[in-house]
């Protein structure tokens, strides 16, 4: 079975049961808006938190073999579309818990109690999944700062040349992409603090959570462009010898002319 196919089907857990809050089960026909939205709402973030979670168990494997022999460009692809899809989902979630808020009114307790019972379920598994990008992040850039092996295969200065400019370049671009979804994740939680605001609810725990990942992100954001400067170093001491190189092989190359003749 492959690393990224869903495990389990569609068993998924009822993270917010719809039938509760309005007494007995209506037909959709009979049912007002408000409550078929509200109903419809609650589908979509039970499945939405199932399929984020899905993504971080995903990740938690593919964590597993970041430096092996299976870490290859295309594995890191995969990697990369799995936050990038998780990261849409999570901000889509985000947006119909703000939806289902305004949908509860003033004594609507129980599907008060149920917004609440999504929102902190979404809550966690959003934690969940920002430390294990975090953990990704780290073991990505870490194997990604180990200097390249010298190549064994004849080759020419110039060959040698464009063939460390290229992988330097890759290098690069994986960097920015990892540090472009440290920060995807880092503003989904400024999202979860907005809607603790906008619901009047207390915030101190989940502004300290805010707060902590804020800056555990930011240390993550700074070790990125640390090894991104590392990297700048890399290449201007890759340049230098691969000059100092193509001179040498020059010079070897007129020493052997000079000495046929």
């Amino acid at each position: 079975m492959s690393l990224w196919n869903s495990p389990g089907g569609r068993n998924a857990q009822n993270y917010g049961s719809t039938t509760q809050g309005f007494g007995s089960a209506a037909s959709p026909s009979r049912m007002s808006n408000p409550e078929q939205r509200f109903h419809q709402l609650c589908d979509n973030i039970s499945s939405n938190i199932f399929s984020i979670n899905t993504a971080t168990s995903t990740l938690e494997r593919a964590t597993k073999q970041l430096g092996t022999q299976a870490d290859t460009e295309a594995f890191r692809d995969k990697i990369h579309l799995t936050q990038q899809n998780a990261n849409a989902t999570i901000k889509m979630t985000s947006a119909s818990l703000h939806d289902l808020a305004g949908l509860i009114g003033p004594a609507d307790k129980q599907l008060r109690l149920q917004s609440d019972r999504l929102r902190n379920e979404f809550q966690e598994v959003v934690k969940r999944y920002s430390n294990l990008q975090k953990e990704v992040a780290t073991r990505q850039r870490y194997s990604m700062c180990k200097p390249a092996a010298a190549p064994r295969t004849r080759t020419s200065g110039w060959g040698l040349y464009s063939a460390v400019l290229a992988l330097l370049a890759e290098r690069e671009r994986r960097m920015r992409q990892i540090e472009t979804d440290m920060l995807d994740c880092n503003q989904i939680f400024k999202d979860l603090a907005t809607l603790v605001h906008e619901q009047g609810e207390t915030i101190n725990s989940i502004e300290g959570n805010i707060e902590s990942t804020q800056i555990n992100t930011s240390q993550a954001v700074d070790q990125l462009r640390s090894a991104a400067q590392y990297q700048k170093k890399y290449r201007k001491k890759a340049c230098c010898l691969l000059t100092l190189a193509v001179i040498g092989i020059a010079a070897l190359a007129l020493v052997i002319y000079f000495s046929a003749r």
